[in-house]
């Protein structure tokens, strides 16, 4: 193989010192180069956004999906249009100056969601094969490769729409049916088929890594789907690639989000398979890691931490969870590159004025657009997914430990700072955290927060969470300056109020309740909070799942009694928070932080355990619980010790708290209810807990 010198658009030359060879293979529980036996650790990101776009990444909720945006786009401006729309949105989203600057970063695989229907057609296809594929859009993953291969860039292909759908969610571009396993005689062969011809098609490529057959597939929570159906087709899958290939990683992703490996056992039907799960936030303890380690050694096969990320600034958890992960001989690939005015990522694209009209017009929020001006919005915003013309956040880069963006940032052209968001006059309530915030351009930036014209010390970074300054300067006029070497701007000083705290208050009491999960005298009088939030799955009312609990504290113990309406009761699945259970979360100091630290919990409890335990954040042990069965569900009553929490009871003081209950009715969780939040987001951040007030 032959050494090659290659160039950055923007103008950094580099010599590259190794052998073109991206290509890995695996042995015992080790991700290997395969020329030199060395142990790689893969440090990848994926292009989620660029073949297959999701709704949240353009910025929409009501159109989410590929087929979507397809129907909506050729709706506005007709086929003809439409096809040039997507030509220039695929040629400008993903750049061979993207791959040569990721490489510059020291990432070492891309991973590639492929959308099925985009290069073999949903419709009109064949019993049997030989199945219609689209030679042309083929043209796009032939460009990728060829610059992979040229800079030494490693290939994951990621399929992440498979033909009929492997959920029935958005992600896979489904019709809101996972047909792949309802209708398995007609997308199976397809299936199948596709990755025998994409494997083909590269597979004199020494940049070809691996296949990750399905991304998140969900079999368990459907009716009548039996989850043994997902190892029967990975195996197929297997052997046909391998008639190509026999060394490239075969990466597999369990059950329910990439979460249950339990159906895929025995794990040992090809010498090369990678157990590939995703969580968020990114896994980043031992104690996180356990299920799965447990049966990397079981198979002595390795890990990967396939997709993770979706977290806002400050990105510290991302560099507390890429080092652990290096530690534990685990690879990671971040999801993902690009999105629109989105934070949580290396690049932001910036939306036009006109693509914000037709977003309000998919959103019924706006008028239609007339052809000719949605043709000129559309094609101009699919210019601005290009690079060169977005928010780049080298902070992001450099939180994925060891990832370095400095080369690629020493290039950039520096412009004068520009405000594009900041925060106008609120008014917070006591108890939250009051966070402001500037959004500018202009990299590398500066910040100064001033109240009431006065510099406030410290205050440097784009956020200013109000609640961690003195009670005296949290209101008043805020602005911040932003400047660099080109110049200096400021955003319009913002009036910050506060509102007395109108939350819930937690009764103190002197005779604590015996735990024995009745609901005596003592709780009588105690105000009952309702769970009256889905936020996953579905509810069909009150009997298939409700909840409400109360709850008081002493100066050894915070007290809960919860009772629980479910009119099908179960455990069945082999990951705790997909059965029958609750979830209590907690911020002791209030602190509502961007991620679990030593004072935030998730506390567990599953239908018919034995105890409490904290599934993410700091260590727990020592509460005492006791569960009763009722006619229509289960009751509970629990006592925490503050020293469990890692903490102390303070007359007066506010605690961040959530409470959740998940239903599984068969063999996962269809649905989950919640007290506070209105989005299945407690487990990602201590800032998405609501707040109480201890009182005497």
């Amino acid at each position: 193989m032959k050494k090659i010198k290659w160039f950055l658009a923007a103008g950094l030359l580099l010599t590259m010192g190794t052998e073109v060879c991206a290509y890995y293979t695996t042995d015992g529980q080790n991700v290997v180069d395969i020329e030199t036996g060395e142990i790689v650790q893969l440090r990848g990101i994926g292009l989620g956004g660029w073949l297959l776009p999701e709704g949240y990444m353009w910025g929409i909720r009501k159109l989410n999906r590929p087929r979507h945006f397809e129907a909506a786009i050729e709706d506005l401006i007709g086929s003809r249009n439409a096809e040039k729309f997507w030509d220039l949105y695929y040629t400008n989203f993903v750049t061979r100056e993207d791959v040569e600057i990721m490489k510059s970063f020291g990432v070492n695989t891309l991973r590639v969601p492929l959308l099925a229907s985009m290069i073999q057609p949903r419709d009109k296809q064949p019993s049997q094969a030989p199945f219609v594929y689209d030679e042309n859009k083929f043209e796009y993953l032939d460009d990728f490769v060829e610059w992979c291969e040229a800079v030494g860039m490693g290939v994951i292909w990621d399929l992440h729409g498979a033909p009929g759908g492997q959920n029935a969610e958005n992600i896979s571009d489904s019709d809101g049916e996972a047909r792949l396993w309802t209708e398995k005689s007609i997308y199976w062969p397809r299936t199948i088929d596709l990755w025998d011809n994409i494997t083909r098609r590269y597979a004199d490529n020494s940049c070809i890594v691996g296949y990750d057959l399905l991304n998140e597939p969900l079999l368990a929570r459907y009716d009548g789907v039996d989850p043994g159906l997902l190892r029967e087709l990975y195996v197929l899958i297997t052997e046909v690639i391998r008639e190509t290939d026999q060394d490239g990683i075969i990466f597999i992703e369990g059950d329910d989000w990439a979460q249950d490996f339990s159906v895929l056992e025995p794990i040992d039907w090809d010498p090369h398979l990678v157990m590939a799960f995703h969580s968020y936030p990114p896994t980043n303890t031992q104690r996180g890691l356990q299920r799965w380690d447990d049966l990397r050694k079981k198979y002595d096969i390795p890990l990967w931490h396939g997709e993770t990320g979706e977290q806002d600034p400050p990105w510290e958890l991302y560099k507390l969870s890429t080092e652990f992960l290096e530690e534990a001989n685990v690879g990671w690939n971040w999801w993902t590159h690009k999105k629109f005015e989105l934070n949580r990522q290396p690049w932001s694209i910036r939306k036009t004025v006109g693509f914000k009209k037709i977003l309000a017009y998919w959103n019924g929020e706006g008028p239609r657009p007339t052809k000719w001006q949605a043709k000129r919005w559309l094609f101009k915003q699919a210019r601005m997914t290009n690079s060169q013309v977005c928010d780049f956040l080298p902070g992001m880069v450099e939180s994925l430990h060891p990832l370095d963006p400095q080369k690629y940032a020493s290039t950039m052209e520096l412009s004068m700072p520009t405000i594009l968001e900041y925060t106008a006059d609120r008014i917070f309530m006591e108890g939250y955290p009051g966070v402001l915030r500037v959004k500018a351009s202009g990299y590398p930036l500066n910040y100064q927060w001033y109240r009431d014209g006065d510099l406030l010390t410290a205050a440097t970074d784009f956020n200013l969470v109000l609640n961690e300054l003195p009670m005296r300067l949290r209101s008043g006029k805020f602005h911040a300056e932003v400047w660099n070497e080109k110049g200096r701007t400021q955003t319009t000083p913002s009036e910050i109020s506060w509102e007395e705290f109108r939350g819930y208050r937690i009764t103190y009491i002197s005779t604590p309740p015996e735990i024995d999960g009745l609901l005596d005298d003592l709780w009588g009088e105690v105000q009952q909070l309702t769970l009256n939030h889905t936020i996953s799955g579905s509810v069909e009312d009150d009997s298939d799942l409700s909840a409400w609990f109360r709850t008081l504290w002493d100066w050894e113990n915070l007290y809960f009694y919860m009772e629980i309406r479910d009119d099908n009761l179960s455990t069945n699945s082999s990951v705790d928070h997909l059965n029958d259970g609750i979830e209590i979360y907690l911020d002791t100091d209030n602190s509502k932080s961007k991620f679990f630290g030593e004072d935030e919990f998730q506390l567990r409890f599953v239908l018919n355990g034995e105890n409490i335990y904290a599934d993410i954040g700091a260590y727990f042990e020592s509460a005492s619980v006791v569960q009763v069965m009722l006619e229509d569900g289960y009751a509970v009553e629990i006592a925490i010790p503050w020293e469990s929490l890692n903490g102390i009871a303070i007359a007066d003081h506010f605690l961040g708290l959530d409470v959740h209950i998940n239903d599984n009715d068969s063999n996962t969780r269809n649905g989950k209810i919640s007290w506070f939040t209105t989005s299945d987001n407690a487990y990602q951040s201590p800032a998405n807990f609501g707040t109480v007030r201890l009182v005497e």
